[in-house]
């Protein structure tokens, strides 16, 4: 009969060696935490908790598949199928525990990078109101066009700081000031119209959070206003003098065709009626988006083109720079979610390619 003793003394020597291999993966993740690691999606690392119920179902296969073999003596080596469901077990584990890291989103600290740039940054407006949901630009919606133009101009980027400001009844700064393009474009790509519950365009208060934005003295900055001018807040006067005055160029591009479409409201984006049951059209104002630029001194673009070429407003950015051009050292955040997907990737083949039965050593 099998030895309850030697079963035990298996089970012991397996936990012994999951225990093990636990605390080199902590080990390992507090060593770089002290160097410098951090999670942007720390809330992710709750999914650990998963584990729990993942081990109670372990260790009852694993007494279940041990019992199989209770009318011989228990020898591990003379019974693979308990080696190998261990080692299945331990391959989707570390698959799991690379896939949490992964979705932590986790950062080592910061890379050098020799780049050339030339003075100045750019703060982008970019208007999530409503009627950015409009599908009048070559049957795309205005946000998205805005998204197109914001991807184009960053891939043309080179050294130069971004920052995003969205806006619609109010405004938040979404993103400061970076270099991190790659961050700054998922950004773009995840805000919405559902950001702000209280709708409106709050262009001054878009404005005033971009110029407040600009930490440095003495270079020329840039603030690009996305926006189809629909404007329900008008005292923005104010605030294009602020612009002025700190010599921050403003360039505006009107979103959105002079025809205009049909407003979409709620979870199912339904067509916005009147009173009557009429549909509600949202036209671009290009009157407003060109009166805010010409009363800062700055230029204006209308936007029509489902792929605009960001080349114009890129010229204008430029254009605003002092030409001192130097080399400078640029810290980077380093992303390094590909190393834990791959390690995932690497646990997978191999739970995969252990064999699911082998015959008993005899």
């Amino acid at each position: 009969m099998n030895s309850p003793g030697k079963q035990n003394g298996f089970l012991i020597r397996t936990l012994g060696i999951d225990i093990l291999i636990s605390a080199t993966i902590l080990i390992c993740i507090l060593f770089f935490k002290l160097q410098g690691l951090i999670f942007y999606n720390s809330s992710a690392l709750y999914l650990f908790l998963l584990l729990i119920p993942a081990y109670y179902f372990f260790f009852s296969g694993l007494n279940l598949l041990i019992g199989i073999y209770g009318n011989t003596n228990f020898v591990v080596g003379n019974h693979r199928q308990v080696v190998y469901f261990i080692l299945k077990f331990f391959a989707l584990k570390l698959s799991f525990i690379a896939i949490v890291l992964a979705l932590s989103d986790p950062v080592k600290g910061i890379e050098q990078k020799q780049v050339v740039t030339e003075a100045g940054d750019i703060m982008v407006c970019l208007d999530l109101s409503r009627s950015m949901d409009v599908k009048d630009v070559q049957n795309q919606s205005r946000l998205e066009t805005a998204r197109n133009v914001l991807k184009s101009l960053t891939n043309k980027l080179s050294g130069h700081r971004i920052g995003l400001c969205v806006f619609a009844d109010n405004s938040i700064v979404q993103l400061p000031l970076t270099r991190d393009y790659n961050r700054f474009k998922l950004m773009v790509s995840e805000v919405n119209t559902s950001y702000f519950s209280n709708q409106g365009t709050n262009i001054g208060s878009a404005l005033d959070n971009a110029r407040r934005s600009f930490n440095r003295k003495g270079q020329k900055n840039s603030v690009l206003l996305l926006t189809d001018g629909e404007n329900h807040q008008e005292a923005y006067n104010t605030f294009i003098d602020s612009l002025v005055n700190d010599d921050i160029k403003l360039i505006a591009a009107a979103i959105g065709t002079e025809t205009g479409g049909p407003i979409l409201e709620g979870e199912n984006k339904q067509i916005r009626l009147d009173e009557s049951g009429n549909v509600i059209l949202s036209r671009v104002n290009l009157s407003l988006v060109k009166n805010i630029a010409e009363k800062s001194n700055g230029s204006w673009f209308h936007l029509t083109d489902a792929y605009p070429s960001p080349e114009a407003i890129l010229t204008e950015i430029n254009s605003n720079y002092t030409r001192d051009s130097r080399n400078l050292n640029v810290k980077i955040e380093r992303r390094l979610f590909v190393i834990p997907l791959v390690i995932s990737l690497f646990a997978i083949v191999i739970y995969l390619l252990l064999p699911l039965f082998l015959k008993e050593r005899r």
